[in-house]
């Protein structure tokens, strides 16, 4: 077939560009729906990226644990000397091994001081997983007691710049030692991992050797240690299944009873270990993200195709004289779909111009920074570059195939009635257009509420003014008197409404869960622990239902008693909160055995995914261990209250820098996922919005311009304005309604199944659904009269006469 492709560029250009109007709604419509669907793209190719960078990751696994009894230990750990032992007593299984105890002290290099999170590990951490240094030996790094690993980021925190080989960091432990550390390699900035990133709040960025555990009081290698983080790498050609027999093999020689009957090992692969943990949250939410990009994608196809279908009516007759002059059906298509790749060409050249100016926005919107352009693989912009051109394909086979088979009589007279107003195609379109819209506004909403459920909703605390700071962690009796102090320092501050002291705080940090036993009756369930003072219920204002929590402060017997919330009263026997007091109930496996003292109401201690767990309360003079202050300030200038504090922190810790985070704050961290996709989905509402609204002026455009003899008739025989919108509107507002009919039962069993991970959930009311559907159709019949009214202004007589 002989044809010129570069004249077909050039009359698509030319008609581009005498069709500016049109063109404009066009592509504005793909540029929307294209760079949102570009920066959804990037985040979830950053997010398959996670661990790309470690070496041999597909033989690497997180040794993990399964307790079939609750509160021995945590799933993310294992056993402290297992990994250790499986490598020295099966090396044809595994390859090699890391373990890190994961902790947080105070770091200084004589200047700046900073809380840092920090970890002990095996010497194999840059062997055995790859990462690249600016400087240093990974062989001999982590070879002695005194020595220190830093990220490069570390470095330019402390010293302002990278070569810091033989400078040294003085690190706190728990006692209040300080003991300085020379610096031996520094770690080249790499993407995210989940071995210096477990997980948000366990990012890492200093690494010490296991030899310098004695220091922090901790021992990696006994089989008592349930709490460590294990990395295996297994021989090529070993599965994990492999290793069940031998870790069970082990336990059964080293570990006690209770560990070896109830743990079962759980190999997690690095490779997809970031996508899959948490039950797959993030997996789950790429999936979502992935969802709402195809959805607007289809908008954005189904737009350009009625935008198409209503231009075709302006040029019916330079189709019939292309016809007339010899021009094949092939070759009118050749033209057209050249016309409609470039135009598809276009908006795409546009959305990357846009990416970069969209990106810290969306960043911002997305609560993690995002890849810039340069940052992308050639395999991204292949992908980018085909997916462009098969919508080109796609949107516009229908429209050139339809123009150019259109027989030259009709084309002549500029009749086309099978795409008109009547289309069945057309009509099917839209009510997809419709429906998509629906179903993602109705979507937005519903998600934006449950949202709010649990940034606002009732927790059993009060959230507000209250502020929680990590304490430097003195675990000796000097070390607790001096946080008594602090306390009572902070309370004569008139900022300062009231402080605790406890190990863990809700939504963020937990002693773990115990299983707590009543004597008398033999009940028993598993409960929160939290460690804390007497202070703890009135600075959260948890409400106490019966007794006291824990009692007058220095009262010695204190360190006997426990409070429990009403849950775990219950689940204990006590049909009132008041049957509880008094009574005995015992935990630590009856180790420890104290007298109810207070039964609180029951409160969301960790998040709402999950029902308010029973609770139990341990008094930290029995413990002595601690790691935050909780601080409720009075209701003021929240800038004034912080900058006191922080004085008085200054001056009573003048060592400990003072890291403050508000509980406001916490639970945006808590439920960042649904955060995230809360501000995605508002983000594609407003783009649906935008291309459904470019549709319907595209649309009415069209049913004027095959209708003008009759709008012009019915002018002449009295019709006013209003006549005139309801006769455009109506068929509009019929598919509207069919789309309504069937998006509401689509968008309610989505947000039901999204909202069975929820224990408190939004309910799926009618306002639900009637607020985003009487939202749209506002806005519809909006840009309906415009257009019209703008139509309207044309002389009836002019439309009358005949051509």
């Amino acid at each position: 077939m002989n044809f010129n492709f570069l004249i077909f560029l050039k009359i698509a250009w030319r008609n581009i560009r005498r069709n500016k109007a049109h063109s404009i709604l066009n592509i504005a419509g793909l540029v929307g729906s294209m760079v949102f669907v570009l920066l959804i793209a990037a985040y979830i190719w950053q997010a398959y990226q996670v661990n790309s960078n470690v070496r041999h990751k597909q033989q690497q696994y997180m040794l993990q644990s399964k307790y079939k009894q609750p509160g021995i230990g945590m799933e993310l750990t294992t056993v402290g000397a297992l990994p250790k032992m499986l490598k020295e007593q099966y090396p044809s299984l595994v390859a090699d091994y890391y373990r890190l105890d994961g902790l947080t002290c105070i770091v200084s290099n004589g200047t700046a001081v900073y809380e840092e999170n920090v970890s002990l590990g095996d010497p194999s951490l840059l062997k055995m997983f790859g990462f690249q240094l600016l400087a240093g030996d990974a062989h001999t790094a982590l070879s002695s007691p005194t020595n220190v690993v830093i990220k490069e980021e570390v470095a330019l925190k402390y010293f302002g710049k990278t070569d810091v080989i033989g400078r040294q960091l003085s690190l706190r432990n728990f006692a209040g030692d300080i003991q300085n550390f020379q610096i031996t390699a520094v770690v080249k900035s790499v993407g995210q991992n989940s071995v210096m990133e477990l997980m948000p709040s366990m990012q890492t960025g200093i690494f010490l050797p296991i030899s310098s555990e004695k220091y922090f009081g901790r021992d990696i290698d006994s089989w008592n240690n349930l709490w460590i983080v294990g990395f295996l790498e297994l021989q090529k050609g070993i599965s994990p299944d492999q290793l069940t027999i031998p870790i069970q093999n082990l336990l059964k020689q080293h570990a006690n009873e209770q560990v070896f009957t109830n743990l079962q090992p759980d190999l997690k692969p690095l490779t997809t270990y970031y996508l899959d943990d948490n039950k797959g949250a993030v997996r789950k939410f790429i999936a979502i993200l992935g969802y709402i990009a195809l959805f607007l994608i289809l908008m954005a196809t189904i737009n350009f195709i009625n935008l198409s279908i209503s231009q075709s009516f302006n040029r019916l007759k330079e189709i019939g004289v292309r016809k007339i002059m010899g021009s094949s059906k092939s070759r009118l298509i050749l033209q057209f779909m050249t016309e409609y790749c470039v135009i598809v060409t276009i908006a795409a050249l546009l959305a990357l111009a846009v990416y970069p100016l969209l990106l810290p926005v969306f960043s911002a919107v997305m609560m993690k920074h995002l890849p810039a352009l340069t940052e992308l693989p050639l395999s991204f912009y292949i992908s980018f570059a085909s997916g462009t051109l098969a919508l080109g394909f796609a949107a516009g086979i229908y429209p050139a195939v339809k123009l150019s088979t259109t027989a030259v009589t009709n084309a002549v007279k500029s009749q086309l009635s099978d795409l008109g107003g009547k289309s069945m195609i057309r009509r099917t379109l839209l009510f997809l257009q419709f429906a998509v819209a629906l179903i993602v506004l109705i979507s937005a909403v519903i998600i934006t509420q449950q949202v709010d459920v649990f940034i606002a909703g009732n927790l059993g605390y009060n959230k507000n003014y209250l502020l929680t700071a990590q304490v430097p962690r003195d675990w000796t009796e000097k070390g607790l008197n001096k946080m008594e102090l602090v306390q009572q320092e902070l309370k004569q501050l008139p900022q300062v409404e009231e402080v605790s002291l406890s190990y863990g705080v809700p939504s963020s940090f937990s002693d773990g869960v115990q299983i707590i036993r009543n004597p008398g009756n033999s009940k028993q369930t598993d409960a929160l622990l939290i460690t804390s003072d007497s202070f703890y219920a009135a600075t959260y204002q948890i409400p106490v239902l019966a007794g006291q929590f824990f009692g007058a402060p220095g009262d010695p017997s204190m360190a006997s008693k426990l409070v429990i919330n009403r849950k775990a009263a219950l689940d204990l026997g006590y049909a009132y909160p008041e049957d509880a007091i008094g009574q005995r109930i015992s935990l630590f496996d009856d180790r420890f055995s104290g007298t109810v003292a207070g039964v609180t109401e029951n409160f969301y201690a960790n998040s709402m995914h999950a029902a308010s767990p029973a609770v139990v309360w341990f008094p930290v003079k029995a413990s002595s261990q601690y790691r935050f202050l909780s601080i409720r300030l009075k209701a003021g200038s929240l800038s004034a209250a912080v900058a006191a504090i922080e004085h008085t922190w200054h001056k009573l810790l003048p060592n400990a820098p003072f890291n403050y985070t508000f509980m406001d704050d916490t639970l945006q961290k808590i439920y960042s996922s649904e955060v995230q996709l809360k501000r995605a989905a508002q983000t594609a509402t407003g783009i649906s919005i935008i291309i459904v609204v470019l549709g319907v002026v595209g649309l009415t455009s069209l049913s004027i311009n095959l209708r003008l003899k009759e709008v012009g008739i019915r002018k002449v025989l009295g019709a006013n304005m209003r006549n005139i919108i309801m006769l455009f509107s109506r068929e509009f507002y019929i598919l509207f309604f069919v789309a309504l009919c069937i998006s509401c039962p689509i968008s309610y069993y989505l947000m039901d199944r999204w909202l069975m991970n929820y224990v408190l959930k939004t309910p799926l009311d009618l306002k639900m659904f009637l607020l985003p559907v009487a939202a749209l159709s506002m806005v519809l019949f909006l840009f309906i009269t415009i257009v019209v009214i703008r139509a309207n202004r044309t002389n009836p007589i002019k439309n009358l006469r005949d051509e």
